[in-house]
């Protein structure tokens, strides 16, 4: 497998022609003696930018150099400079953005529905108008990439190709192929999956021309996010790199739920954020540094190398302070990383992802299912339902996840062997209903908002016999002989329509109307309520609860359990060559400070951590690493006087 070096900085150079003296500043030995001294170990550099630029003396396209560009020779100086102090370089290309070929072809761009291009205005600042690989704009970038691999030779180390989407386009190339595939471009769906199949097919196409020139070339074909949709072409990458630049529009719910999906396909992984205050483009700004380190941290958590990105400025100067923070972080990663990597995430559940395989991004179940198994300790991964979930003790199906007829026969033989299942609400309907082994028929329930009654099973620390708002809609779950009701719901007095309200939001309680919200057949439980959509809108702690005591019912004993607020965060790592488990503890807490995104200012100090741990092998021995501080453990719990930040606990077996 294809190993990725720890420690990268993604440096972008999307640069305008209207700027004059292009790099006139750029030393090479400065350049690359600045990432040595920030720890960093790759630095992905650029042959081409969105702006539509190359930075390399092109033969084969002279007029696309950078007009302004003082130093030719920029990046063959800038990888020459890396590989001296040990520095790996891959190249960065675009692919569908291109601010030039967008102008000049025309013809090229993907085309909407109605005929106009994907993207802004040319009027308008960005280079955002989208390229279509289904015209002659694929022989173009496989000439330029072709240049840069003859022109580098042994040098090259990777290609790092950007923004490479699902993009549904009808422009004439491809309304020409569906014409001759018999596919209505008229019909939204199937241009959507004659999109995804047109970009299987190009990442499919590069990598093997990459390949067959350079076989240990390393590839990735970034989108923005990894999710099922990249399994389909998931042969075209040797790992996969995840974006998600927290204040960047991802948002810190986002990482948890790619990478919990993305250390499933089998290759190594990263994860990617930037030293921005904000995002992309942000050049004066400098993220806090608690909050690089949690970004970081979070990354060598899950076993992952780590990515920064950068912009380098126009005049080809490293900005020092950026590099001092990065230094600053990168040292304390380099520190630790050998707990982590290579290591294999040790889990005990799984969520099965509804996440659309043609149109992509995750769920709101899937960000509320992160977010809450994380705050309860669960060790989890997110799975699709190609993945074998044989090894997992508990398979939990969220909202709007259906399933074929085959993967209900497989989830059967699971739970008849003893694994454990958890449905939520329409999770796992099979052709509109419960699989006959869950103990119930399913319904939808016409309307939203009722109340869950806290009882000794499911809500056991709420105040039993007090009802809890659910406010989005639910199922209507009807029992079958043999199933137990584990919790009830009351209803509204009405429904909030047209002039029969109460109050400003809902009618409440008439204490009457009770229906099952929970029941319980063998291994099996189902929940009415949405309730991880309902933790991603409005983060009730009586879900968290609900769920807790749901898997506790079934599972027993979790492998962890603490006593600490429900901001720290928990990852179990193994790495069995050295014999040992590897306990990774963060201790950050996202503020929302402002109106655009959550801050992270400072680490939050934790004191007298008791860790309960439940695991498949004995423990004989731990300590904090690298203080080497030894942990007291008794009876399977592990007592730590102080984290701040990041602590990492070996666990020697």
């Amino acid at each position: 497998m294809f190993t990725l070096s720890p420690r990268q900085v993604h440096l972008d150079f999307h640069t305008s022609e209207k700027i004059p003296g292009i790099a006139e500043d750029f030393d090479p030995e400065v350049f690359a003696k600045t990432f040595k001294e920030a720890f960093v170990s790759s630095v992905t550099v650029f042959a081409r930018c969105h702006h539509g630029w190359l930075y390399y003396p092109s033969e084969r396209f002279p007029e696309m150099i950078h007009p302004n560009l003082v130093n030719r020779n920029l990046l063959l100086e800038q990888i020459d400079a890396l590989h001296k102090y040990g520095i790996n370089a891959p190249v960065y290309i675009t692919v569908q953005w291109d601010y030039q070929a967008a102008k000049h072809h025309p013809e090229w761009l993907i085309r909407k529905k109605s005929g106009a291009h994907e993207g802004e205005p040319f009027s308008s600042p960005g280079f955002y108008q989208s390229l279509c690989v289904n015209t002659g704009y694929l022989e173009y970038l496989e000439r330029i990439t072709d240049e840069v691999m003859e022109m580098l030779g042994d040098k090259l180390d990777g290609l790092f190709f950007d923004i490479v989407g699902n993009r549904a386009c009808t422009c004439a190339a491809c309304r020409a192929e569906m014409e001759e595939k018999g596919i209505d471009y008229g019909d939204d769906a199937e241009v959507e999956k004659f999109a995804k199949f047109t970009m299987d097919r190009f990442k499919n196409r590069m990598s093997a021309r990459v390949k067959a020139k350079k076989p240990d070339c390393s590839i990735f074909y970034n989108a923005g996010h990894v999710g099922p949709i990249v399994h389909d072409s998931s042969d075209a990458f040797t790992h996969f790199e995840l974006e998600s630049l927290p204040s960047g529009g991802w948002g810190y719910l986002h990482f948890p739920a790619t990478a919990r999906y993305a250390r499933t396909l089998g290759k190594d992984c990263l994860g990617m954020t930037g030293k921005f205050h904000t995002s992309w483009g942000d050049f004066h700004s400098l993220k806090n540094q608690a909050a690089l380190e949690f970004e970081c941290f979070k990354m060598l958590s899950y076993g992952f190398a780590s990515s920064v990105g950068d912009q380098l400025e126009p005049c080809g100067r490293l900005n020092p302070a950026t590099y001092k923070l990065i230094g600053n972080v990168y040292r304390k990663f380099a520190e630790r990383e050998e707990w982590a990597r290579p290591s294999s995430p040790v889990t005990e559940a799984a969520v099965v992802t509804p996440e659309d395989e043609i149109k992509g991004g995750i769920p709101e179940c899937i960000r509320g299912a992160a977010q809450m198994l994380e705050e309860l300790a669960v060790q989890f991964d997110i799975i699709d339902t190609e993945y074998d979930f044989s090894g997992y003790k508990l398979i939990i199906l969220p909202e709007g996840l259906k399933i074929s007829e085959d993967y209900a026969a497989k989830l059967e033989a699971f739970a008849r062997n003893g694994g454990k299942i958890i449905s939520i609400s329409d999770g796992g309907l099979c052709n509109g209903n419960y699989p006959a082994f869950f103990g119930a028929d399913y319904s939808p329930h016409p309307e939203a908002c009722d109340f869950a009654v806290a009882n000794e099973l499911i809500g056991k620390e709420l105040w039993k016999g007090n009802e809890f708002v659910m406010q989005l809609s639910s199922a209507e779950i009807t029992p079958k002989a043999g199933a137990e009701i584990l919790m009830e719901a009351s209803s509204p007095y009405f429904y909030r329509h047209g002039t029969s309200f109460c109050s400003h939001k809902y009618t409440p309680s008439s204490k009457s109307g009770y229906r099952p919200c929970v029941l319980k057949n063998n291994n099996v439980i189902i929940f009415a309520h949405r309730l991880f959509c309902e933790y991603f809108v409005y983060a009730p702690k009586w879900c968290k609860l609900m769920m807790r005591d749901a898997i506790e019912i079934l599972v027993g004993k979790t492998m962890i359990k603490h006593n600490g607020p429900s901001t720290l965060q928990i990852s179990l790592l193994e790495q069995p060559e050295k014999n040992r488990y590897t306990l990774h503890i963060l201790t950050y807490i996202p503020v929302r400070k402002c109106s655009s995104f959550d801050i992270i200012e400072d680490s939050t100090p934790v004191y007298d951590l008791d860790i309960s741990l439940a695991l498949p092998k004995d423990i004989k021995s731990a300590r904090l690493v690298p203080e080497n501080i030894p942990v007291d453990i008794n009876n399977g719990v592990l007592h730590i006087d102080f984290v701040d930040g990041y602590g990492i606990v070996e666990l020697n077996y």
